[in-house]
């Protein structure tokens, strides 16, 4: 890979919105690394990563208060709305040119490497002072902390492969020490945790449907919510006004064990120049696929959360005894409508399985036309995923799925930005073998049940 080679228009697709918020902020995308050594190529792209991490979080954060002005007004705009699906579209794309830099950064972990390996045998047998400690200034209380992140310069993938390969860097070696504890485990330091969790919130369609993230910081965390709105009444002049308390209730999270294992060869360990962030794709995608599920499917039978689908107190549309197939939209409107007399905000979108996705795409009418949905459906987004199965029972019917719907800013997924990590170098050693395994700590609660709907049972 030729990292002076900078065609961002082509590698990343950037939107002209994303451009202009990047500008905004002062950061440009034009960084000519002509010239310079690779030490310099790395340091200019970790700052460079951060500033787009910077902006990012800065977005996330004004998307989240608008999200909050929202509910407390109980008005979702059409103007909110779009900036809202603007805001995330320009977090995608940002997004993307993260990974793009974490790609140039691993090129150029590998030519730092080969010069070391060839020019500096020195370096290699420098031993750390015990006082000598990694300062992470990131805040455990939020997860897109990147303007307020110590600038490190190594990231998740490469912290794990130092747990076995070892490194030349004193920063990692140094940070492993620091996270070792007394089983052999390695707590991973929260600056990296957060690239992990970023990633994770990539991939999980919730996210994408608009579900927010809670940093929790102790096992159980507890959070009041609405449960009935206060009453007004009409008073004569001088009379006195009826009392109408809103009635609240508690929301407690309690942080239950989501772990993981990866395995690699120690061939492809030792070999491969972008393994830093394979194994980041690795561990995000693992973590996020299974959050994603529960917090749709969740059976709350401990350890696992309670999910959308099983929760009390949301709305429901049956697709009859034994299910039946979606030959129109008027079960859909029939969920928007349970959400309305809810009280609930519009829906900001629904999740379903790609089977089903196929099928409303493909209806038609007496005609053989396509059958336009209708305007409140057409603007609805859509969001496929496997994380809908198409596997389960309505009556007789053993291949039924379903579609989740409404306002995904009442999901609230809470993390612990503890995460440990342990390498087991035994259990698959006749196989050449690393294993890691992963264990991070996430609960799922709905802060109003009723702003949700589900389609149950729909079959082929």
């Amino acid at each position: 890979m030729n990292v002076n080679k900078r065609d961002w228009r082509d590698e990343d697709n950037i939107s002209v919105l994303a451009r202009a918020e990047l500008a905004k902020e002062g950061v440009t995308l034009n960084t000519n690394l002509d010239g310079l050594s690779p030490k310099e190529k790395r340091n200019v792209l970790f700052k460079e990563r951060n500033e787009f991490r910077r902006v990012a979080n800065k977005i996330s954060d004004r998307t989240i208060q608008l999200v909050n002005k929202a509910q407390d007004e109980k008005e979702w705009s059409k103007e909110q709305d779009q900036d809202y699906k603007t805001n995330m579209e320009v977090i995608e794309h940002i997004g993307a040119l993260v990974r793009r830099v974490d790609s140039l950064i691993a090129a150029t972990d590998h030519e730092i490497n080969h010069d070391s390996l060839s020019t500096n045998s020195e370096t290699n047998s420098k031993i750390l002072k015990p006082n000598q400690s990694f300062n992470s200034k990131g805040s455990s209380s939020s997860f897109s902390s990147a303007d307020r992140i110590n600038e490190t310069n190594f990231g998740f993938g490469e912290y794990v492969r130092a747990m076995v390969s070892g490194t030349t860097k004193p920063e990692i070696r140094n940070a492993l020490t620091e996270g070792t504890d007394s089983a052999g485990g390695f707590t991973v330091p929260d600056i990296l945790t957060t690239q992990l969790i970023d990633r994770m919130r990539a991939k999980a369609s919730v996210i994408q449907a608009g579900a927010l993230t809670v940093p929790l910081e102790t096992e159980k965390t507890s959070i009041a919510r609405i449960a009935s709105d206060p009453a007004a009444g009409w008073r004569l002049e001088s009379g006195a006004v009826a009392e109408s308390d809103p009635t609240f209730e508690g929301v407690t999270f309690t942080a239950r064990s989501l772990a993981v294992l990866v395995k690699v060869s120690r061939e492809l360990l030792d070999d491969s120049i972008n393994m830093e962030e394979a194994l980041m794709m690795a561990f995000a995608g693992s973590m996020a696929g299974e959050l994603d599920r529960v917090a749709l499917f969740g059976s709350g039978s401990a350890p696992e959360p309670q999910g959308i689908f099983g929760a009390s107190n949301i709305n429901e549309v049956s697709m009859g005894t034994d299910g039946a197939a979606l030959t129109g939209y008027g079960e859909i409107l029939d969920a928007m409508q349970s959400l309305a007399d809810a009280n609930s905000n519009d829906p900001s979108a629904m999740i379903l399985a790609p089977r089903t996705w196929r099928t409303i795409a493909g209806l038609v009418d007496t005609t053989g036309q396509p059958l336009r949905p209708p305007q409140p459906i057409e603007e609805l987004k859509k969001i496929s995923t496997t994380s809908v199965h198409v596997d389960q029972a309505q009556g007789t019917a053993s291949n039924a799925s379903s579609i989740i719907l409404g306002d995904f800013s009442q999901l609230m997924i809470g993390i612990r930005t503890s995460l440990r990590v342990e390498v087991l170098r035994e259990t698959f050693a006749e196989n050449l073998q690393y294993g890691f395994l992963a264990h991070l700590r996430a609960d799922i609660q709905l802060a109003h049940p009723g702003s949700f709907a589900v389609i149950k049972g729909i079959t082929p």
